[in-house]
């Protein structure tokens, strides 16, 4: 009894613990087999859904941008890498006759004018905080072009929700058939495929279009292996489709994403 304890008490060999090893490291590559599959599939699944979730955001910016810009600012730029557009924070409908007692300040159409009120405005931004415009009746075309000024002027800062004073007094070419003014900031919006990004950036507002796509401006997506941004008018022209191509491609996966934004033209 006594020999049977102290055998007990002098452990395992230097073979018993080697050969305990080598079938832990047998069983150890046996399970890795099995495991390598599921957790290569959950890092690559995790992979495609952060490469979703960024382009899908890239994509829902862009569509909410272009949704608010001007009615008929939508411009192609060279190829489908790049387009721009007037940002169009606000708006309402512009006063074209008095009110029952005579009074307010309606907009004329026959010569300079230098205020007029605005009646069920949206969402009007604060003119003390930036320089913006007014725009009546925008076609996009030559005499009624914001882009070339023919129906754009400068707001006043005193301007309100309820008043635009304009700086300076401006003649409006056309009488906007819903009386509807719009009121944009002073610069372009311009998205654009740059390289492996897709940025958005501004420029000044310029009659001309784009010339060449800018490779500047704030990062939306990275790793992007495929973008294109392509504009074209509807069989109706009082609308326009802006197809958007976005694939960003990380660790092996690719991801593309194409969305179709209904672009609404009419001023």
């Amino acid at each position: 009894m006594a020999r049977a304890a102290k055998r007990l008490l002098c452990g395992f060999t230097l073979v018993e613990a080697a050969l305990a090893i080598a079938i832990l490291g047998i069983v150890a590559a046996v399970v890795a087999v099995y495991l390598r599959s599921p957790v290569e599939g959950y890092f690559a699944t995790a992979r495609r859904a952060q490469l979703t979730e960024a382009a899908d955001n890239a994509i829902r910016r862009l569509a909410r941008d272009v949704r608010a810009a001007l009615p008929n600012s939508l411009r192609q730029g060279p190829g489908t890498q790049c387009f721009e557009f007037l940002a169009a924070p606000g708006g309402g409908r512009y006063r074209w006759q008095v009110d029952g007692g005579g009074g307010g300040d309606v907009l004329d159409l026959d010569s300079l004018d230098g205020s007029f009120d605005v009646l069920a405005s949206v969402a009007l931004p604060d003119f003390s905080s930036g320089t913006y415009h007014a725009v009546v009746y925008n076609l996009g075309i030559p005499g009624a072009d914001a882009y070339a000024g023919d129906n754009r002027t400068g707001l006043a800062g005193s301007s309100t929700p309820t008043l635009l004073n304009l700086s300076p007094s401006k003649k409006y070419p056309f009488a906007s058939p819903g009386r509807r003014v719009h009121v944009i900031e002073n610069e372009a919006v311009v998205y654009s495929c740059a390289g492996s990004t897709l940025r958005r950036s501004t420029r000044p507002i310029a009659a001309a279009p784009l010339t060449s796509c800018p490779g500047g401006g704030e990062i939306l997506a990275a790793n992007v292996s495929a973008c294109s941004l392509d504009y074209t008018n509807a069989v109706n022209p009082r609308f326009g489709v802006l197809a958007v191509t976005l694939a960003l491609s990380s660790g092996g996966e690719t991801v593309t994403l194409y969305h179709e934004i209904h672009v609404s033209n009419i001023p």
